[in-house]
């Protein structure tokens, strides 16, 4: 019953991401007028290849390691307390950073410049909570 449930959950998952990609290809052709049945088939391969390196990984772990949880107590309140120090930080430090920016008189922020500023919050993030679960 679990297997099947677990089972479920990654084909909604996967499906959500093929749904979104195909989504992301739809607007771009929509915009340009031309749709690219390329991108939807990176975007069909990618999810699909992207899960089966995933269990693959998950398999070969099982086996070496045989039951052994990949984090600990310990990892998790770890995890837990770098989030959380790492949540106040983006408030106030994207406070600080809009209060300067307004102060020295810029107005309007390119939608560009956001999402560049967000994938670099994510890319650290993401390499902080891998170097505190290496802890």
């Amino acid at each position: 019953m679990k297997k099947r449930y677990e089972i479920m959950i990654y084909l909604f998952v996967i499906g959500m991401i093929i749904v979104g990609g195909l989504l992301g290809v739809y607007f771009i052709g929509k915009e340009e007028g031309e749709y690219n049945f390329e991108l939807a088939l990176a975007v069909i391969v990618g999810s699909v290849g992207g899960f089966v390196i995933f269990s693959l990984y998950s398999t070969w772990r099982k086996k070496r390691n045989g039951n052994v949880p990949e984090v600990d107590e310990r990892s998790l309140l770890l995890i837990k307390r770098y989030l959380l120090i790492v949540l106040y930080f983006i408030l106030i430090g994207s406070g600080a950073i809009l209060l300067v920016l307004y102060a020295i008189g810029i107005q309007t922020i390119e939608v560009g410049m956001l999402i560049v500023y967000m994938m670099i919050l994510y890319m650290l993030i993401g390499i902080g909570a891998v170097v505190v679960k290496r802890l």
